[in-house]
């Protein structure tokens, strides 16, 4: 009898996207990749690298298909209405089948997420100084069991992060998950009526495809996976609101006519743990992927951590050398 031996599974870059729009003089500074230099990223991409669906990674362990040299699956983030715009017509042009993640709340219940509120807030502001004092007020009036001192969180928070100086990243930890929810939630509300609008519902429809338009990209072959309910890190709450911000996130794949199961799932802000991933794996999930910054070395044990690169890492002229990132991938 021979044995077939499998060659093994090479590694995979899984680039990570989120917003890719213009610069836009309302909210000067946002933090996104021009349209013309994703354009010229793909074309770096399709020059070195082959595309596949972050499905395939998954068949490739398990033995049902073999992938190509030097594979790339492009990952994006929370459901922008410039993926369908945008994104989708482009990758459609070329034969590409993207893997799109949104959270529940914004395709379905049409609410602007937290983090995006935050991100909006600080770039209409132009500067931190009336975000931060409307952060220490609310602590001030806070009656709020478990609130700290503006200098107990000043100690923990304000600290430089990768991208950001202390006061931005102090403004954007506190209003993320730093306060306790029922501080954070009306101090973050009142600023996004102050420096954004007062009529989220519109805000969201500008900033979010919609369910129909997820059904029409998943007719083409666009791929759809879980990025949680209301678009919280997973470790932040307990076991059973894990399962229920997991449940909702995959009732949503079912509005729009995407399987429940094998299922794909992305980590908000990357962030899991033990609990999280035995929810998911009772749930049939495929593929589960971070924000951990590597190629993915896809096995049977790591399939639900699998890292991604940012985009900011790939170079975005289309005529570029091989980067650091690239050459590991064709090691």
């Amino acid at each position: 009898m021979t044995t077939v031996t499998r060659p093994p599974v090479p590694p995979v870059t899984i680039v990570m996207y989120h917003f890719i729009r213009p610069a836009s003089k309302r909210f000067p500074g946002f933090a996104a990749i021009e349209p013309a230099a994703f354009r010229e990223q793909l074309r770096y991409i399709l020059r070195h690298h082959t595309p596949i669906r972050l499905t395939d990674v998954a068949d490739a362990v398990n033995g049902s298909t073999m992938l190509p040299p030097r594979p790339v699956v492009l990952t994006f983030d929370d459901g922008y209405r410039e993926h369908y715009d945008r994104v989708f017509p482009l990758l459609a042009e070329h034969g590409i089948f993207g893997a799109f993640f949104a959270a529940r709340s914004a395709l379905v219940n049409r609410r602007v997420l937290g983090a995006n509120k935050v991100q909006f807030v600080l770039a209409a502001a132009g500067n931190t100084d009336s975000i931060i004092e409307s952060i220490d007020l609310a602590l001030g009036r806070s009656r709020v069991a478990g609130t700290g001192s503006a200098a107990e969180y000043r100690a923990r928070w304000w600290v430089p992060s990768r991208f950001d100086n202390a006061a931005v990243t102090y403004a954007k930890r506190m209003l993320q998950h730093g306060l306790p929810e029922d501080v954070r939630e009306p101090t973050l509300d009142a600023l996004f009526q102050r420096y954004v609008t007062s009529d989220e519902a519109a805000f969201a429809e500008e900033l979010y495809f919609t369910a129909a338009e997820a059904r029409e990209m998943r007719s083409a072959g666009m791929e759809f996976g879980g990025h949680g309910d209301r678009h919280v890190p997973l470790p932040s709450l307990d076991a059973q609101t894990q399962a229920l911000e997991i449940d909702a996130s995959i009732d949503s794949l079912e509005t729009i006519g995407a399987p429940r199961t094998p299922f794909l799932y992305c980590y908000v802000k990357g962030e899991h743990d033990a609990t999280s991933l035995a929810l998911l794996r009772a749930r049939g999930c495929a593929t589960a992927v971070t924000t951990r910054e590597d190629l993915a070395r896809p096995t049977s044990d790591n399939l639900l951590t699998l890292p991604r690169l940012d985009t900011t890492v790939l170079p975005v002229d289309g005529n570029a050398s091989p980067s650091e990132w690239t050459r590991k991938a064709i090691a």
